[in-house]
């Protein structure tokens, strides 16, 4: 294993981060350098592997940047959270996320295939989803307003007013 230190720009331009990235993740204490020449921050092995891993858990969309400081946090165990927690928290967020683009692949793949001469405007399947988005989402609010407000906001068109046409 090499002793060879980098710099910060060379570390910057060879994981393709700008420098104030590393700047603010020494700020934050994610990624301490492992010495300065003057203000020049320099980076050896194991600090590359450490950003290597920080870019893995956040720059690939894994870990959000606030959990992936708690994974990495140095302080004693009973100091910080449980990373088991953390990382179950994450997996069920891209659990979420997969299950949101497959939604939206298969929509996408129906329109390519819909004999509807204009599916964005005529799909009947299409226009369903959005009546459901549009229902949760009032739904969703009309919650949020009761729980508020202390009263229920009802809608004037009723809840099956897709049905109608």
């Amino acid at each position: 294993m090499s002793d060879e230190r980098y710099s910060i720009s060379q570390v910057a331009r060879r994981f393709g981060v700008r420098v104030s990235t590393l700047r603010y993740y020494d700020e934050l204490g994610l990624l301490t350098p492992a010495g300065r020449r003057g203000n020049v921050r320099f980076y050896g092995r194991a600090e590359l592997a450490r950003l290597a891993l920080i870019r893995r858990l956040h720059h690939g969309g894994l870990v959000s940047l606030a959990d992936t400081t708690a994974l990495l946090d140095d302080t004693a165990a009973a100091e910080r959270p449980d990373g088991r927690d953390v990382l179950t928290a994450s997996v069920d967020a891209i659990k979420r996320q997969v299950e949101e683009l497959t939604a939206a692949q298969r929509l996408l793949e129906h329109l390519l295939t819909c004999p509807r001469a204009d599916p964005i405007r005529d799909c009947p399947y299409l226009r369903a989803e959005l009546d459901q988005a549009v229902d949760t989402a009032m739904a969703e609010r009309d919650q949020r307003d009761y729980q508020g407000s202390g009263s229920s906001a009802t809608s004037s068109s009723g809840a099956d007013s897709r049905h109608a046409s």
